[in-house]
């Protein structure tokens, strides 16, 4: 370790009083609690893209009770709201415009944004606090002294040093590299005793007829089967691309699978404001084979079937993974949580060639029939979205990826039963939310997908409360670093505590406890905690159902 700290000295030294390693909306918020409280502070960004998928395509705001989302969180979809409102009026209903006919769709709720919106507020603000942000920086080594980080080596040989870090990053590279345990994938049943833990069985909630697949509707399919018998194998007897062998391990199993990703698209059908679908650099009409089995099974079928399309303000659209063969890339990312920056730069570009491509096939594909070509061209990117990234997002969503293994560990008991907290910094509300996991072979020989998790249980009206302890390491491993986002938690409670407005929620939290660590002199887990929660209700955080606040902002 002493040779590795004379390493880092000989090189220039950037410090600040609080690092944040990840320029996500929470790692934004909490270097914005951090100003707030008077210390300094400097934020990192491992890609050149700032307010990760806020501003990276998620234009729907997940949260099942807007109310339970205070503070400085609270305060940015005000302010974005309150800016599309400036810009282009009130929200009015949605139109779909499918073969002609104008279709009433859902109004935009009032904290649905676009997502060029999102990121000039979080733009403003960091140029308002002038803190340094350091883009397209990724943490290669960490420097510590024990139990406690001293700097981070960067990825370009800068070193940044300060006296309590937080991990904001999506992937916990900070984390990892301090040495911190963490994991990844689906625990076992039996682990913790989460009767929705590990392999799921194939889902059924229901069967759609054949008009709801030829009719648009905003409900999900993605819960939903092929609703068909499709065969998983060529005539060669291949196995179709995407499909796997039938898994020879039981229902309730774990392993290292993470839910699918994707990239959230901007999309619209206004003339004036939609680009054709991109063209991808390596097309495969082969991997498509099954999507087409998909199709013909389903005469009719629409395009809003096959995606889905909530509605945003300005005409817009956020594009959404919809079914079992869609803009998620189901197994794309087996290698993506805990792999090497090469390796994660290649799953980036295979991803974004898998979701153009999927695109192109049914825009132009002449085995696509006509009626549904006719329906994906009448839809476009807009070309006022990522203007300098060619309208495709620079972010991909990264529903979930490493957990750190903390001090309190939440897990499904805590999301469903055990709601309440002692030191609780935050609360959820989202429903439990696994996109599909694997696609295979089922003993039929039919294809089947697994790893979705069951909507319907709803938190909207019994929130649950997240531990402080659950965004601190033990303290034996790390004394000064604060996670926010890949939190303390079981793939089941990560399903739905990892929405955005939540995460921005726990980086507020992180942000003023960094700074009371700081001035007393304490590591992380020894802070106050009931001066924290104090502090943090001072500022409009909602910790509780009890809270005075939590009913009165909407």
């Amino acid at each position: 370790m002493a040779a590795l700290f004379r390493v880092f000295a000989a090189e220039p030294v950037v410090r600040a009083d609080i690092v944040v390693y990840g320029g996500t909306p929470a790692g934004l918020v909490a270097a914005e609690a951090v100003c707030r409280e008077g210390a300094s502070v400097l934020v990192i960004e491992p890609s050149t893209h700032i307010g990760g998928m806020v501003t990276g395509g998620i234009a729907i705001t997940d949260t099942g009770t807007p109310q339970l989302v205070g503070g400085i969180a609270g305060e940015f979809f005000d302010e974005v709201a309150a800016e599309t409102v400036r810009a282009v009026g009130k929200p009015e209903p949605a139109v779909l415009l499918f073969h002609g006919e104008k279709l009433p769709w859902r109004t935009p709720r009032a904290w649905d944004l676009e997502p060029k919106t999102a990121r000039a507020v979080f733009e403003r603000w960091v140029k308002k606090r002038g803190y340094t942000l350091l883009r397209n920086r990724k943490v290669a080594a960490v420097n510590k002294r024990g139990a406690a980080i001293v700097s981070i080596r960067l990825t370009d040989g800068g070193i940044v040093a300060g006296r309590v870090f937080i991990d904001a990053s999506y992937e916990g590279d900070l984390l990892a590299r301090a040495g911190v345990a963490y994991t990844w994938g689906r625990e076992g049943m039996k682990e913790y005793g989460e009767s929705l833990a590990g392999m799921r069985p194939p889902h059924f909630r229901r069967h759609y007829t054949e008009k709801e697949y030829a009719t648009p509707t905003l409900e999900y399919m993605h819960h939903g089967q092929f609703g068909a018998d499709i065969p998983a194998r060529d005539k060669k007897g291949r196995l179709l691309w995407g499909v796997e062998e039938r898994p020879n391990r039981p229902v309730g199993s774990a392993d290292k699978r993470v839910q699918a990703y994707c990239f959230r698209l901007i999309a619209t059908q206004r003339p004036e404001l939609k680009l054709p679908w991109p063209k991808p650099k390596r097309y495969e009409p082969q991997r498509y084979e099954l999507l087409l089995r998909y199709i013909r099974a389903h005469p009719g079928i629409c395009f809003a079937r096959l995606v889905h399309l909530g509605p945003i303000p300005n005409g817009k659209f956020d594009l959404n993974a919809s079914g079992p063969f869609s803009i998620d890339y189901i197994g794309g990312n087996a290698d993506y949580p805990d792999g090497d920056y090469v390796t994660r730069d290649r799953i980036y570009r295979d991803h974004e060639d898998y979701e153009k491509s999927f695109l192109w096939f049914l825009a132009n594909d002449p085995r696509v029939p006509k009626s549904l070509r006719d329906d994906v061209n009448s839809w476009g990117l807009a070309k006022d979205e990522f203007t300098d990234t060619d309208h495709w997002p620079a972010q991909l969503y990264v529903r979930e990826a490493r957990r750190m293994i903390g001090r309190y560990i939440m897990t499904e008991h805590d999301v469903l039963k055990n709601k309440t907290k002692f030191d609780s910094v935050g609360m959820g509300s989202f429903v439990l939310d696994s996109h599909w996991v694997q696609r295979f072979e089922n003993e039929q020989g039919f294809v089947r997908v697994e790893g979705h998790l069951d909507e319907s249980i709803s938190l909207a009206n019994d929130p649950y409360e997240i531990p402080y302890r659950s965004l601190t390491p033990k303290p034996e491993q790390c004394r000064n670093l604060l996670v926010p986002v890949c939190v303390s938690a079981t793939h089941v409670a990560m399903c739905t505590i990892r929405m955005e407005p939540v995460y921005m929620i726990l980086g507020h939290s992180a942000g003023v406890a960094a700074v009371m660590a700081l001035r007393s002199n304490q590591a992380v887990q020894d802070i106050d905690t009931g001066g924290l929660l104090s502090k943090l209700r001072g500022q409009g955080q909602i910790l509780s159902r009890t809270d005075k606040k939590a009913n009165l902002r909407f």
